[in-house]
């Protein structure tokens, strides 16, 4: 069933142009026909890549754009040219244009199969869409689709716009598909291929726009040469530096958002994501490294190991090097090659040598490494992949089904969460995007069931309109993946880190290893076996106004919403209050952080203002009629503060760390439409600082960033009653300018400065990825032998926190937020209650992915949060800034009451 008639066999024909004296069994096949530009840049190992049977009518990218692949580099505009050029000159391709980027630039898909296909390509779409849905299909409608329905193939080049020769990889593979003749043809008719030529069109460009910049008029191969080195920030990240890479399962940026809808209406059941890494490397494609998510189809697995073989055998002939199964696992389940595997895909990361130190030619220690060198192997893997899919065709398509299927075989697990967290229909939306159904309970129910954030078995009263998700779908291991508390690692793997960690090694943890959505956006879930009865099917938010009277409105906090509405008050300079402390009034209760809107100041139209912003923002808003309270505190009472629109500045620029400072541009401007400017670092002592009432600074290295001027200017104005809202990576700075108190952990009479931050923002590899926990050659000279004695290294675990009583920072939280933990940084608390907001809790911290016990033992009551008074000024730390990759909700609100609300809290004098 699964003979995967190795790509030697099946390349080799179809490749025939390419042989070189490491070809097996005989001599080197003659070079293909002359024409006036080869396909590719010759390469350094002579090897030639193309084939020998093409028809003429079809235009060539070398022809085209007048020059060979990798001979330089191709624009995004000529990209398109080129493309369009190909879907009008063959019958085999449709080019349609599925999104754009925020920065305008059209994304697209390029599907190519059979002329045959592509005239009834909406049937087919369709079909494929059927073969998605198992649980709908009859008998005899599945057969006939496992019979007759290509297999989807699904190419994507170029998610980090600095990996630069997979754009160019994705022209030469579109041109060999619509042109060949043959063998390779005739794998057409079993097989759509859908290829994303440029992901990532932003970064690239950016990238690219760099690269031409410092380059002279021949490239440069030393390694360390100007052209070899991104500036601030680099091109591997989209237009607000998120890398789209981790954004899959979060689905926070446009072009994810675009690319998931592309991808739902044709669910593929092979994926390949094309990568580059150093340039030292080789070539790696799967099987991939351990650990694997346990909601992978085991028959998922195999398949990858199948087409890992078949590209093996293709590089063999070639003699090209490659390695597997050594890096790059299928862990974390927002990367390219997870995602899709949850979805019942083949879902596979191919990484070729270069990066963004690659460039056009770059010396090696074992030699050059050019351009075309990187777009030839991954043309050949992309190649591989196609063709092993074709003569796999109904086996790929029977186990697509099946692990489809499966979800509904395996016992059931439901997972509820209540409706009155203030992110709980976000977090349904989410999901709802994703195309995993989403339904509400009709009635109110008693389960028993484990509560996701401790694990513990308990008895809950859910009331109607309750969310519920059952495992019992299609999708069912996606949601059960990120939904529940944490995944399993094998404890081999563990074992194995240990070991690492006890020889002074790096560890070999990936990414994080704690996701849960619940946690993350800060709802509280529980799971149980079975499936309830009588749900309903979601409705559309209810937003707008509701209750009588005309003395003053009411917003509770709801999540992002709540500050989305508040930012769109301030734009209509609609004058507002913050109740810091909860009451009762009309018979509901009001939490504190509920924003207070009197009628008497504001417009006369201010009803119809604040409806048309509800519904806009979908939350809800009530009328009252009088400020006499219930319960609490009245609406006139000096708990309930005035707000003034806060003048805000986003550092970023040289020495800031580039993913944390896109988090927050996002968030700010995309999320919630503020008012703020983006001001570089590096350039603050040339600012007029009195211009702002808060500053952020997201991580990095302010204290090797800043002159003495900009330093003494910065304390001089946080003593002058500013805001400085920082991520512990300047406690070294906030301490030389003694603004702050608070102390790194450090072990006994060892360690580094307080505050030097562990992560370079200024990395080649930016790559987000946790740092390993071992040490180098020395290191336990300085930090002692012990593992106890030395940084340890938290791979993205999360904590329990304990939020203070009365804090203003913490205004609208119900309690404290679990908390993300990356990294080895740890503060301690001061002991003081005005000053800790937020600690970790102190028994049994870790409530989710992964820890060492001696890291959990020092993160236990460690601080999170701090406040601290600087003259007339604020200094508010965050251990771990806010919001992690745009997804990690739960924190933000404390990030978001300090930036919004903090000057406001110092001019009333609530903020300690």
């Amino acid at each position: 069933m699964r003979n995967t008639v190795l790509a030697l066999v099946l390349l080799v024909p179809i490749l025939g142009a390419g042989a070189t004296a490491h070809a097996q069994g005989g001599e080197v096949p003659a070079p293909p026909p002359a024409v006036a530009h080869p396909l590719l840049a010759p390469l350094t190992d002579d090897a030639r890549i193309g084939l020998t049977d093409l028809d003429p009518s079809v235009p060539s990218p070398a022809d085209f754009l007048g020059y060979s692949l990798g001979s330089r580099f191709t624009r995004h505009f000529r990209v398109e040219d080129y493309l369009e050029r190909l879907a009008a000159s063959s019958d085999r391709v449709r080019l349609e244009r599925y999104g754009e980027t925020y920065e305008g630039r059209p994304l697209y898909l390029v599907t190519i199969s059979t002329a045959e296909n592509i005239a009834r390509l909406d049937e087919l779409r369709a079909d494929a869409m059927a073969l998605a849905h198992p649980q709908d299909l009859s008998m005899a409608q599945r057969t006939r689709l496992l019979d007759h329905h290509p297999v989807i193939v699904w190419l994507a080049y170029g998610v980090h716009g600095n990996e630069s020769s997979s754009t160019e990889t994705s022209l030469a593979v579109a041109y060999t598909l619509a042109a060949a003749r043959g063998d390779l043809a005739d794998a057409l008719s079993q097989v759509v291929v859908i290829l994303d030529p440029l992901v990532n069109p932003d970064g690239r460009e950016r990238y690219l726009q760099g690269y031409l910049e410092r380059r002279g008029r021949e490239p440069d191969a030393a390694a360390d040469s100007m052209e070899h080195v991104e500036e601030w920030p680099g091109g591997r990240f989209n237009h607000y530096l998120f890398d789209l890479n981790r954004d899959w399962t979060w689905m926070t940026q446009q072009e994810t958002e675009q690319r998931i809808a592309a991808y739902r209406r044709w669910e593929p059941q092979v994926y390949a994501d094309f990568h580059e890494m150093g340039p030292d490397s080789s070539y790696f494609f799967p099987p991939p490294a351990q650990p694997v998510l346990r909601d992978i189809d085991r028959r998922t697995v195999a398949w990858i190991d199948t087409f890992g073989r078949a590209n093996g055998s293709t590089f063999d002939f070639y003699g090209w090097l490659y390695y597997k199964a050594e890096v790059f696992d299928l862990f974390y389940p927002g990367y390219g090659d997870s995602y899709p595997s949850l979805r019942g895909a083949v879902g596979m990361t191919y990484e070729v040598a270069g990066g963004g130190r690659g460039g056009q030619v770059v010396e090696r220690r074992d030699g050059r490494l050019t351009l075309a060198d990187r777009i030839a192997r991954h043309f050949t893997t992309s190649l591989a992949t196609v063709v092993t899919a074709a003569k796999n065709r109904r086996a790929l398509l029977s186990d697509f089904v099946a692990s489809r299927t499966q979800p509904m075989l395996d016992p059931v697990s439901t997972f509820f969460w209540k409706p009155e967290d203030p992110e709980s229909r976000s977090l349904a939306d989410l999901l709802r995007h994703h195309g995993i159904e989403v339904r509400r309970l009709a009635r109110g129910t008693e389960v028993s069931a484990v509560e996701v954030s401790s694990g513990k078995a308990t008895t809950v009263q859910l009331p109607a309109g309750s969310y519920t998700v059952s495992t019992a779908q299609p999708l069912g291991g996606l949601a059960r993946t990120l939904l529940s508390r944490e995944a399993e690692m094998p404890a081999s793997f563990l074992e194995r880190q240990r070991e690492r960690i006890d020889s002074y090694r790096d560890t070999e943890f990936a990414d994080i290893t704690a996701w849960s959505l619940p946690l993350a956006y800060g709802v509280e879930a529980w799971m149980m076996s079975g499936e309830p009865e009588a749900t309903e099917a979601l409705e559309p938010p209810v937003s707008g106004l509701r209750g009588k009277g005309d003395y003053a409105f009411l917003v509770p906090p709801q999540g992002y919403g709540g500050y989305r509405f508040a930012a769109g008050l301030e734009r209509r300079e609609v004058v507002f209050r913050l109740a810091l402390e909860s009451f009762d009034l009309g018979g509901e209760s009001f939490p504190g952080g509920t924003l207070v809107i009197p009628a008497l100041g504001n417009p006369p139209e201010l009803a119809e203002i604040l409806e048309d912003l509800a519904r806009t923002e979908e939350v809800q808003v009530v009328r009252v009629a009088t400020a006499f309270t219930d319960r609490g505190i009245s609406l006139g009472s000096d708990q309930v503060i005035a707000v003034s629109p806060a003048r805000i500045g986003l550092l970023g620029g040289p020495g800031v760390a580039r993913t944390a400072h896109g988090a927050l541009w996002h968030l700010f401007d995309r999320q919630l439409g503020l008012r703020f400017s983006r001001l570089q670092l590096d350039q603050l002592g040339r600012i007029d600082l009195d211009g702002y009432d808060v500053l952020v600074f997201p991580g990095g290295d302010a204290e090797g960033t800043l002159d003495e001027g900009a330093k003494k200017r910065l304390a001089g104005w946080v003593e002058d009653g500013g805001l400085l809202v920082t991520s512990a990576d300047a406690l070294g700075l906030l301490h030389d300018l003694e603004l702050s108190s608070v102390e790194e952990w450090q072990p006994e009479g060892h360690g580094t400065d307080a505050g030097e931050s562990t992560d370079d923002p200024e990395a080649p590899a930016m790559a987000e990825t946790p740092p390993g926990n071992g040490m180098s050659e020395g290191d336990d000279e300085t930090h002692g032998g012990n593992v106890a004695d030395r940084p340890l290294d938290v791979p993205g675990a999360a904590v329990a926190t304990d939020l203070r009583s009365g804090s203003p920072l913490g205004t609208g939280m119900r309690h404290g937020p679990a908390t993300l933990i990356l990294g080895d940084r740890v503060l301690e608390a001061t002991g003081d209650p005005r000053q800790d907001v937020l600690t970790v809790r102190a028994n049994s911290p870790v409530i989710a992915g992964f820890a060492w016990p001696e890291s959990a033992e020092r993160l236990a009551g460690s601080l999170l949060t701090s406040v601290e008074t600087a003259g007339r000024g604020r200094v508010v730390i965050f251990a771990q800034m806010p919001p992690f990759r745009g997804f990690w909700r739960a924190t933000t609100p404390l990030l978001l009451n300090a930036v919004l609300y903090g000057p406001s809290m110092i001019e009333a004098g609530a903020l300690p």
